[in-house]
């Protein structure tokens, strides 16, 4: 895999290659320019027609700078937008400059059920530049990805299904490498590793050292979880007029004792009191209600919790991380921009409106944590099936084995008592099946298994899926065919 790393997928996996990676059509930049074109003549004209030469060469100069000036923004509008398809997942990035808004939307492989392209029937220049939209549907309706305006979208089309089917094929060579090494330890006779769960820490959850401070909206904890906050500037815009408050209220006791005449300390030194005590229990309750409002990310789940002071609402939504269909983060804003905050959207399977954390510090590392969570799982699920199959195939070994060897046992007990099988057992019919199995050279062998269920035993079996041989997906080429 290449080690360089475009800078708009920088949390790209160890093992995850960019088979695609694309801008919208060429078409949706040029019919965006005919605006800066436009003004380029109109400003000349008004340029012939003043009489004043200082005005008129100002009009020249900003007909040479507005129009270039516009060009350059409706191009760097087009190329911040991209879309990257690699062997995992499909990614689309959405900027927009002017309302700093940065948009991540993911969808894995795993999730997609149907890939459909629409040319636009009544324009006419999608047949002639060959544009469309291509449409990705997932098990849930909120989770479908829609990419409008994307050059050559029937080919755009099948280079996807056929990075899912190379992507199925991956996984199940996986699948296959993992059963083979199992049935290999246990021919070793070493323990297979039955527990493949992350090591559950002893106690209750605790946040480690230096994570868990007064502000802090990110705590790590001993488990292996992330617990979230709101980003602190939600915290500081909801407690700033409490603690105003609170400082008015201290200033005025002050001023009460020390400089207002005692005879007004009657009216005072109540207002005082009645400022102080609301700016406390105000910043008590906002403060709480920022510091118990978290989302924790675990290695099989996703958990919101909404509480209010005084058990007046508590709120638990637990999702588990493979019923995710699609994750996004939003971030809309100058503020947004500046101290780094958005928002987190999570596409369900079957839900009717997506999960979301508001307001969270950094959502893109948010997201792609929850996608490497995920990621992590589908490993551990693959390994727990392997096991499994191995367990079972073990078993179906060594059942028939244990069963002749029983009955051989039972032969030999019989023949030390100088009795013959065959006579004692009325049930037998005559003696040759008996002659038959004591010349049966093969007579303390299992039956021979089914060869769907030993081709994982044989070294020299290769499934017809092999990765080597078979063709990987193609690179896209947005105006061509091959």
């Amino acid at each position: 895999m290449p080690n360089d790393i475009h800078p708009q997928f920088a949390e790209q996996r160890e093992d995850e290659e960019i088979l695609i990676r694309t801008h919208r059509h060429w078409w949706s930049l040029v019919r965006t320019a005919w605006l800066p074109l436009l003004i380029l003549p109109a400003l000349w004209i008004a340029a012939a027609l003043v009489d004043a030469q200082a005005l008129s060469l100002v009009l020249l100069a900003l007909s040479a700078a507005l129009p270039g000036l516009g060009l350059i923004y409706f191009y760097l509008e087009w190329r911040n937008d991209s879309v990257i398809v690699t062997d995992q997942r499909i990614i689309r990035i959405n900027r927009a400059i002017l309302a700093l808004r940065r948009q991540v939307t993911q969808v894995s492989l795993e999730s997609i059920h149907e890939i459909n392209f629409v040319i636009p029937p009544y324009d006419p220049f999608a047949r002639l530049f060959r544009y469309g939209a291509v449409i990705v549907k997932t098990a849930g309706a909120q989770g479908n990805l829609e990419l409008p305006l994307m050059p050559n979208p029937e080919r755009f089309q099948k280079l996807i299904m056929e990075d899912r089917q190379y992507f199925e094929n991956r996984q199940a060579q996986r699948h296959h490498k993992l059963v083979r090494a199992e049935m290999q330890r246990w021919q070793a006779g070493e323990s297979p590793e039955d527990n493949i769960e992350p090591a559950a820490a002893d106690g209750p959850p605790r946040p480690l050292p230096g994570s868990n401070r007064y502000l802090s909206s990110k705590i790590l904890m001993n488990n292996g979880d992330i617990v979230y906050r709101k980003h602190i500037s939600v915290w500081a815009q909801h407690t700033a007029l409490p603690l105003l408050t609170i400082i008015i209220g201290l200033v005025a006791l002050a001023l009460t004792f020390t400089l207002i005449d005692p005879q007004a300390r009657v009216l005072t030194f109540p207002a005082a009191m009645v400022a102080l005590l609301a700016g406390i229990i105000t910043y008590y309750w906002l403060d709480w209600d920022w510091r118990n409002d978290v989302y924790i990310i675990s290695d099989d789940t996703i958990t919101l919790v909404r509480k209010r002071p005084f058990f007046l609402q508590n709120l638990r939504d637990q999702i588990l991380v493979e019923r995710i269909d699609n994750v996004e983060s939003v971030s809309t804003g100058l503020f947004a921009a500046l101290f780094k905050y958005g928002d987190v959207n999570m596409s369900l399977v079957g839900a009717d409106e997506p999960k979301r954390f508001v307001k969270v510090p950094n959502p893109q590392a948010i997201q792609q944590e929850i996608s490497r969570r995920q990621h992590n799982k589908a490993q551990r699920r693959a390994r727990y099936d392997a096991i499994q199959q191995q367990q079972m195939l073990g078993e179906y070994l060594e059942l028939p084995s244990e069963a002749t060897d029983s009955k051989t046992a039972a032969h030999t007990g019989a023949a030390a008592f100088g009795s013959n099988p065959a006579e004692t057992s009325p049930a037998q019919p005559s003696a040759e099946p008996a002659t038959i199995a004591a010349h049966n050279p093969d007579r303390n062998r299992p039956p021979r298994l089914p060869e769907k269920i030993l081709s994982p035993l044989k070294p020299q079996s290769q499934p017809n899926f092999d990765l080597n041989s078979s063709r990987r997906p193609q690179r896209f080429r947005p105006d061509g065919d091959a």
